[in-house]
């Protein structure tokens, strides 16, 4: 039978925590972070008339699919949790701001003028 040692608490507790902020950092700033990014790629796409409303949210799918695998990654990758909130933080203080100030899209069946 196994002997557990009563003198590691305070280092099991810190690592629970460390567990704890890894996961939750990258599921949900992962999810945080995924979907400013659909939002962010579909309205850039629609604002520089590169794609249609519909072509536009199509894309977004795999983008956010891609994202959202390499942030889970990177999260778990990283040494520092304390980096890995400040990165996942600015990202999406960054993402926001793109989506929020860029120039609206085109209204579908306006007129173009020449």
């Amino acid at each position: 039978m196994p002997v557990v040692a009563q003198n590691g608490k305070a280092s099991d507790i810190s690592h629970i925590w460390l567990i704890v902020s890894k996961v939750t950092a990258a599921v949900l700033g992962g999810y945080v972070v995924t979907y400013w990014t659909g939002a962010a790629v579909a309205k850039t796409a629609m604002a520089w008339d590169l794609l249609n409303r519909a072509d536009a949210g199509m894309l977004s799918g795999p983008v956010q699919l891609i994202v959202y695998v390499a942030v889970i990654l990177w999260v778990c990758a990283t040494a520092s949790m304390r980096k890995a909130w400040l990165v996942l933080a600015l990202l999406t203080a960054l993402l926001i701001g793109i989506t929020v100030l860029s120039p609206r899209p085109p209204v579908a069946g306006s007129a173009r003028s020449l």
